[in-house]
């Protein structure tokens, strides 16, 4: 893969469509269809990635793990290794995902879940991500790492000293550009869980690009928030339509949801300027006419003491020349005009 990937660029934040499991519906052919469409959706919406699941269920769970809460609270009773295999994707579908990415011109992803995955998955992907419950997994870390390409590792139910270790991992590799990602493991994730704060502490602990993997509700609120702290990569679930049976699709954005949210970050990205604080070309024809400066308020000849409030004063001065600034006040009151100035202008020196 040659796509160019650049998830640490403040001025362009990485947009990741998560598209999951939901291109799961039916036969292959089925879930081919329902992949492309979402591959459509995401990169019409402008998003920079998009990226799939891949996995085998017994090399996920072990065989008895039972049933899941949360997927049991949201009308899915049956256990999770069933769960698992029903979305599990078939290897041979890389390569059409892969083909379908590279016509829509949008950057192909799939998390792996084991060595195996990631074996089939690293010759279509020029990108990999580990998923925050394979944060401790150090033989896929291993594997990935010898991989060369640069590795985005969401952080969900972790702790600094979790992240360091898989963060010293692939250190070793001098030559692996990583990042991280802000992540709560919550499904859908309520906004007073999503911890953004911890965005700019992990930017200066780890020195390294930093996202931002949503799970709440909103379109909008925490993607902004996050990359206003820092974030320089998003990842958002997405789906063709919520009411589809599946795990991953009442949370998710559908495809208005998604484009209103690709959009507000594109213009958040512009709003964050340069960094520099200056007056911008936008404001200097106001600076010009509205900013304070020394203006006569009477007609002066050349020679005239210059008195404040008396022939002289800190206005704003509209169209006429502009004087001095008002710091230079007292540096000029009681002072010579050195030349005639008619009411308005902008008083420009004295002696």
């Amino acid at each position: 893969m040659t796509e160019s990937v650049d998830f640490d660029n403040p001025k362009n934040t990485f947009v990741i469509a998560e598209a999951g499991s939901n291109w799961k519906c039916g036969s292959y052919e089925d879930d081919l269809k329902q992949a492309k469409k979402l591959i459509k959706v995401a990169s019409t919406s402008g998003c920079d990635a998009v990226k799939f699941q891949t996995f085998r269920s017994k090399s996920v769970y072990v065989s008895n793990a039972g049933n899941s809460d949360y997927l049991t609270k949201h009308g899915n009773n049956k256990n999770i290794n069933e769960i698992f295999t029903n979305l599990e994707m078939s290897y041979e579908m890389l390569p059409e995902l892969s083909k379908i990415c590279k016509q829509e011109k949008i950057i192909l992803m799939s998390t792996p879940f084991s060595v195996e995955d990631a074996k089939h998955i690293d010759d279509f992907v020029s990108i990999h991500k580990v998923a925050s419950y394979e944060l401790n997994h150090i033989r896929l870390l291993e594997y990935l790492s010898n991989t060369n390409k640069p590795i985005l590792i969401s952080t969900g139910a972790s702790t600094y000293k979790q992240i360091d270790f898989t963060v010293d991992l692939f250190r070793k590799k001098n030559d692996i550009k990583i990042g991280l990602m802000q992540c709560t493991a919550k499904y859908p994730c309520p906004m007073n869980a999503l911890n953004l704060q911890v965005i700019p502490k992990m930017i200066t602990k780890y020195e390294l690009p930093i996202g931002f993997s949503d799970h709440s509700l909103h379109p909008i609120i925490a993607p902004l928030v996050a990359i206003g702290l820092g974030a320089t990569f998003v990842e958002k679930h997405f789906t063709l339509d919520k009411n589809l049976f599946g795990p991953d699709h009442m949370f998710a954005l559908n495809p208005v949801e998604l484009k209103l949210m690709v959009d507000s970050i594109r213009n958040a990205d512009k709003a964050k300027g340069t960094g520099i604080k200056e007056i911008l070309n936008d404001e200097k024809e106001l600076w010009k006419f509205a900013t304070r400066s020394i203006q006569a308020i009477k007609n002066i000849s050349k020679g005239e003491i210059l008195k404040e409030g008396y022939n002289i004063d800190i206005l704003r001065p509209g169209n006429q020349s502009k004087g001095l600034e008002p710091m230079f006040i007292d540096k000029i009151n009681g002072k010579k005009a050195t030349k005639n100035y008619l009411i308005g202008e902008g008083i420009i020196n004295s002696e």
